[in-house]
């Protein structure tokens, strides 16, 4: 079983929205994908109460019984296991990015988002976990490339000493449109730009994988 844990102390960065994202595209690859949520706020759990399909599945833990529910995961022959920690998630966080084959920060590229990343930087590297941060909900690339915004956030990201994922996560209406219908923007706009891009996010991190 591969696990990858969405880590961010801050809120807002769009954790849970690439953790839903992600483990429905990797299941409609053909994997068995559990997301993991023990997120007070329960959003994905929630967001799976609109959804029609029974994959990936959803389940709800609470951060002490987090190891156990890794665990059960593992024994039931889960493929992949996606974690959407909570913000301020604490020992929890330290716990969910020591037991992952990946953990991915998420920042958004403005200013008070990537101050505040370092909390998040200090728990992976107190655990010496695998870790990547991934810049999401950014202004969508011109025919120039990345917005100068994303590449002044790579620039200053670089200081904290962790990998920089590069595919960057554009801010689309499509990501948003998809969830309230139950769905992960791979099925509701599958040829999309923001579909594209979940698409590359996930094939990087299959190549971290091996």
């Amino acid at each position: 079983m591969k696990t990858l844990t969405l880590l961010a102390q801050k809120g807002g960065t769009g954790k849970t929205t690439l953790a839903v994202h992600l483990a429905v595209h990797a299941a409609q690859k053909g994997k068995r994908v559990v997301l993991l949520d023990i997120d007070p706020q329960k959003s994905a759990v929630t967001w799976n109460l609109r959804r029609q399909d029974d994959r990936p599945e959803i389940i709800a833990a609470t951060a002490a019984k987090l190891a156990a529910a890794q665990k059960q995961a593992a024994n039931d022959g889960v493929d992949i296991l996606v974690v959407d920690t909570a913000p301020h998630a604490g020992p929890a966080g330290r716990t969910a990015a020591a037991t992952a084959d990946l953990t991915l920060v998420p920042s958004r590229p403005a200013t008070f988002d990537l101050d505040a990343i370092g909390a998040s930087v200090d728990i992976v590297k107190s655990v010496s976990a695998p870790a990547s941060i991934v810049l999401n909900a950014c202004p969508p690339p011109t025919r120039f490339g990345e917005a100068g915004i994303v590449r002044e956030a790579r620039e200053a990201l670089t200081g904290y000493g962790l990998k920089i994922c590069p595919v960057a996560i554009a801010h689309r209406a499509a990501m948003g449109h998809a969830l309230i219908g139950g769905q992960a923007v791979t099925e509701f706009e599958p040829k999309g730009k923001a579909a594209g891009e979940i698409v590359a996010l996930w094939t990087w991190i299959e190549k971290e994988w091996t």
